[in-house]
């Protein structure tokens, strides 16, 4: 059910932020300036962690996933940050917390992202065993 929640709002985060002007940040492409555009358009507050966590989806998924060697791990990057996004958003945890569990699931992804590359998939896949959970 969870999956199917931020799958649902990764996808509407998709459509809206892939339009220019008022809309959404018109993408340039650039994987740096178009997640500017989302700090810029979304600024750090209450109400705005969702809408920005579906700005930087829609970014990643443009100009990142193309050219991602683990796009798999990429996504559930993307899927946390918005259960997380919608936790601050919704007054669960505090900004602080959803950056710590961030920083934690990005870690997570650094480190299966190099144990892969180093043809450990064991360590890997427990490495995306726990990134999963962290999504339940």
């Amino acid at each position: 059910m969870h999956r199917a929640l931020a799958i649902g709002l990764l996808c509407g985060g998709l459509g809206a932020c892939a339009l220019p002007g008022p809309l959404g940040p018109a993408l340039t492409g650039d994987l740096t300036a178009d997640r500017q555009a989302c700090n810029t358009m979304y600024p750090p507050h209450i109400g705005n962690y969702l809408p920005h966590a579906q700005c930087v989806n829609a970014v990643v998924e443009r100009d990142a996933i193309p050219t991602a060697r683990y796009p798999d791990l990429v996504r559930l990057q993307e899927q946390l940050r918005v259960k997380y996004s919608a936790q601050i958003d919704r007054g669960v945890i505090s900004p602080r917390e959803g950056e710590r569990k961030m920083t934690q699931a990005d870690e997570l992804v650094n480190t299966a992202i190099r144990e892969r590359d180093s043809g450990r998939v064991a360590t890997a896949d427990r490495q995306l065993g726990r990134l999963e959970a962290m999504l339940q």
